[in-house]
């Protein structure tokens, strides 16, 4: 995932969680436990190993307090399972992760227990950086009809196709499926998620079969599904969710770049990524409508031809990207005179 990209899930994350503590706490020694939601985190807690003793809190009748658990100051009812690695992973070395030695112990490892389906009011989870890689997603979490935030990523791996039963979680705003092993088509249900904000799906394997589905997520202000296998009829879709300010579609294999015509209706983009995707062709002239745009990233791939003078309508880039192309002629003037926020300019 992009340093860019990174800090505007951070964000999203950031301003949902200040709305998901205002009514949650876990800290509140007022607030008791209910007894068959303390069973169903102790049934769940059985199914996992814990090397570094993250879960060492739980454990007495009062759930509330244990590190990870919030609950709802009025009702008592657990709402926020936050089990994220605390640790992150190091380095990138080449295509592959450095982890350390202290992330890998701060993993929880085995399965993800179904008692959670008794937490009915649960409205945000996060188990992300952790390891299931026994399992397959878990279908349970589309009956969490409460759920507002999901983050599953980074699971090594969870493998399978996504269930239908995800179009269920009706009130979801934040999904992030991202670096697991998934597989197949997305369920045309996921176009039931109206609320939602946030959508990252990049790094597993899926195929071209989410299309239509995608025009319906008209509040989506966030999409990454880089590095999959969608191809160009996924872009007339996209081309209809207007709100979106940020859209990585990163190494996938658009090919022809004459079908990215509908992503010049996209006027709100702050940050468009295009790289590795096998386009040949020229620039379109309409990008130039993008006037928003702050990063624009179309390297590696296979455009022809010259450089448009439209792109110097783009007043708001900072960054602009045309890394191992083909363009030939000469670089537009209206670039030099009118990309005055320009910060990082990479044509080699």
């Amino acid at each position: 995932m992009g340093t860019t990209s990174s800090a505007l899930l951070m964000l999203f994350a950031f301003l949902f969680i200040e709305r998901i503590e205002f009514c949650c706490s876990s800290t509140n020694s007022n607030v008791s436990c209910i007894a068959n939601e303390r069973e169903a985190l102790i049934e769940f807690r059985g199914k996992l190993k814990d090397d570094a003793n993250r879960l060492s809190t739980w454990v007495g009748k009062g759930c509330c307090l244990w590190k990870g658990v919030g609950c709802s100051r009025k009702t008592g009812h657990v709402m926020k399972l936050d089990l994220c690695n605390p640790i992150p992973f190091d380095s990138y070395k080449g295509d592959f992760i450095q982890h350390s030695a202290n992330f890998d112990k701060n993993r929880l490892r085995g399965e993800i227990s179904p008692s959670l389906i008794v937490l009915n009011h649960l409205s945000y989870i996060d188990l992300s950086m952790n390891n299931f890689s026994d399992m397959q997603f878990p279908e349970f979490l589309g009956s969490l009809k409460s759920l507002r935030y999901l983050d599953l990523s980074w699971s090594q791996f969870f493998s399978g196709m996504i269930p239908h039963h995800l179009g269920n979680l009706s009130r979801l705003q934040y999904l992030n499926l991202s670096n697991n092993a998934l597989v197949g088509s997305i369920p045309d249900t996921l176009g039931r998620l109206i609320s939602l904000t946030v959508l990252d799906l990049s790094f597993n394997d899926f195929d071209n079969s989410m299309l239509h589905c995608l025009s319906n997520l008209s509040s989506l202000v966030h999409m990454d599904i880089s590095s999959n296998n969608f191809n160009s009829l996924i872009l007339d879709a996209l081309g209809r969710s207007t709100a979106l300010t940020f859209l990585d579609l990163s190494d996938n294999n658009f090919h022809n770049s004459m079908l990215l015509y509908s992503l010049c209706n996209l006027t709100g983009l702050l940050h468009l990524d295009l790289g590795f995707d096998s386009l040949n062709g020229s620039i379109l002239y309409c990008f130039g409508k993008l006037h928003s745009i702050s990063v624009l990233k179309l390297d590696y791939n296979s455009f022809q031809g010259p450089i448009p003078s439209e792109i110097g309508n783009m007043t708001q880039l900072t960054e602009l990207h045309f890394t191992r192309n083909k363009f030939k002629g000469e670089i537009p003037n209206s670039m030099w005179w009118n990309l005055c926020n320009l910060c990082v300019l990479d044509l080699s």
